[in-house]
């Protein structure tokens, strides 16, 4: 799970949490569980399928607007990966708390949790921070499903894309992160197991820059295509030449032109 205090620029709606590939069933495995067995709502909650989801929340009118909220956070990252011919084997599961002192009750995660996504489920609670946690937890399981396999060596990129589409739903990201730099190379064996460590934020806050960087200068369709070329197991030198030919050689040119660009 992404940590509370993990991003000290996103402080606003700090109370994210989430589940690291190595920590949660492949989204293409066959007996991955459709949700995490957390406490449902009360008796009378609402429930709402729209195209990419199944939302439960306390009122129709608070189900058609997670609903809403969800769909406009999916074509964004469509939009971001340039993968539009994706789609999910079925609806993500919306479990829309109605307070954080129910959604910490009924899960059982920890005080700095706010939103975790578990096997094809998302948990929530209602609150101003849903938007940009449920950016962030949408985009692990689009990118797992996407994926289709466990490949913990891919982590930072699962995670700097799940940063990169919260803060861009958040009104409050205000610039790039402002960490200290950590070698590339460091960056992707780096899994990160403490919650408050210095080194953790600079890691959450550096991988979340790379790729806002991949999408912005290199653009949104040669990031789809870096995406497909790790998803068929090829090296990252070669992902990076095949997404952004004529722009970076390998990821040492990218690592170089990435801190030129700080």
């Amino acid at each position: 799970m992404r940590p509370s205090t993990v991003l000290a620029f996103l402080s606003a709606f700090a109370a994210a949490g989430c589940v690291a590939l190595d920590e949660a069933v492949s989204p293409a495995s066959s007996s991955m569980p459709s949700d995490a067995g957390y406490g449902r709502l009360d008796p009378g909650a609402y429930k709402l399928d729209s195209l990419h989801f199944r939302v439960e929340a306390y009122g129709a009118d608070k189900a058609a607007k997670a609903s809403e909220t969800a769909e406009t956070l999916y074509r964004k990252v469509m939009e971001d990966t340039g993968l539009y011919s994706f789609m999910p084997r079925e609806l993500y599961p919306l479990v829309l708390y109605g307070s954080r002192e129910e959604y910490l009750r009924k899960t059982g995660l920890p005080e700095w949790s706010g939103g975790a996504s578990v096997g094809r489920a998302l948990y929530m609670y209602d609150g101003p921070g849903l938007r940009p946690t449920l950016a962030h937890e949408m985009t692990h399981l689009i990118f797992g499903e996407f994926l289709g396999r466990q490949d913990p060596s891919l982590r930072w990129l699962n995670e700097g894309l799940a940063v990169y589409e919260e803060q861009e739903a958040s009104q409050e990201w205000r610039g790039r992160a402002t960490t200290r730099p950590i070698p590339f190379r460091e960056m992707m064996n780096l899994a990160p197991l403490g919650e408050k460590d210095a080194l953790v934020n600079d890691w959450y806050g550096q991988v979340g820059s790379v790729v806002r960087f991949m999408i912005e200068r290199g653009g949104r369709v040669g990031f789809g295509e870096f995406l497909k070329a790790m998803k068929d197991g090829r090296s990252p030198d070669e992902a990076v030449r095949a997404g952004f030919p004529g722009g970076w050689a390998n990821m040492a040119a990218l690592e170089t032109a990435w801190a030129a660009s700080r």
